[in-house]
């Protein structure tokens, strides 16, 4: 059994082991049914599509009961906590419980509570191990090795995405970049090689233009008309040109149409966008085999043969 709520709570190794068996289960014709007579709870106490989906059909794909709970029906509504509410779901004997929460660190500290493996589904600003994972799968299976140049352009202050995907690339001997507007990105941040708010010089030389959404819900009651803050920010036909024609684009959704993401781009032959998503269902289904044991990872003893320059 293992928590995973912090891509810090993985080595490059098991980073490598997830994808390689994402990878492996999406080619596979018969998916094992590793997951059989268990029972996974999603428990999002912030609104999903994409992240929620993903986790219940990667569970029942592997054979799992899929049990999800709304928040706006259950108990809380009478005043019970979060943390009440989980520890009575893990006494109906469940197998692994998928958390999101608004607040920074609940999925951590919930997993000093729980016995059963809690996997972090985004917390806050803090976390998103799951996107990252998903994320480093597809940058994988499209060129074929971990050591890329990473620009991630947008909101970086608010971006849990950004924090987890910085520190998976980091363990792989990815390079990453900031870019956004002053008021949001960090004067510093560790493993990051390059924070700018010039567009050009964040994406000319770059494998991977990661484009972010503007977190409206977590910072539209301090700043008026944000889409101001970003328009020279937007990923679109003309300045795609300034990044090499290799390069690739992604999003890690939902994105706002014609604000980080133009129409010409957000579907175009660069885009990688619903590969993501695609990918999102075999990197939870390897999350899960992981978490509960299911699955019987091989021992990876380095990854440098995978980091191919």
């Amino acid at each position: 059994m293992k928590h995973i709520v912090d891509i810090k709570d993985l080595s490059g190794t098991e980073i490598l082991s997830i994808v390689k068996r994402a990878l492996y289960l999406k080619k596979s014709r018969v998916v094992p049914r590793t997951l059989d007579r268990k029972y996974v709870v999603t428990a999002f106490f912030e609104p999903s599509t994409r992240t929620k989906l993903s986790f219940q059909r990667a569970a029942l794909s592997l054979g799992a009961k899929v049990i999800d709970l709304a928040p706006d029906t259950s108990s809380m509504l009478k005043g019970e906590t979060e943390l009440d509410t989980l520890l009575t779901i893990e006494a109906m004997d469940v197998d692994a419980i998928v958390i999101r929460t608004r607040r920074n660190g609940d999925p951590a500290k919930f997993s000093k509570h729980l016995q059963i493996p809690v996997i972090n589904a985004g917390d806050g600003t803090n976390e998103h191990p799951t996107q990252a994972l998903l994320d480093i799968t597809t940058m994988y299976e499209h060129y074929g090795k971990f050591n890329l140049r990473v620009a991630i352009v947008g909101d970086i202050n608010h971006s849990r995405v950004a924090r987890s995907l910085t520190e998976a690339l980091a363990k792989l001997g990815g390079s990453v970049i900031f870019c956004g507007p002053e008021e949001f990105i960090p004067k510093s941040f560790p493993d990051v090689s390059l924070i700018t708010t010039d567009l050009q010089e964040a994406i000319s030389n770059v494998d991977v233009i990661y484009a972010l959404r503007i977190q409206k819900e977590r910072i539209e009651e301090v700043y008026d008309n944000i889409e101001e803050f970003f328009k020279n920010y937007q990923i679109n036909e003309s300045n795609l040109e300034m990044a090499p024609k290799h390069a690739i684009l992604m999003h890690p959704g939902p994105f706002n149409r014609n604000v980080e993401v133009s129409d010409g781009v957000v579907y175009s032959s660069r885009s990688r966008i619903l590969d993501q998503v695609r990918n999102g269902v075999y990197s939870r289904m390897a999350v899960l085999e992981k978490a509960t044991g299911a699955y019987e990872y091989e021992s990876i003893q380095s990854i440098e043969k995978f980091v191919v320059i």
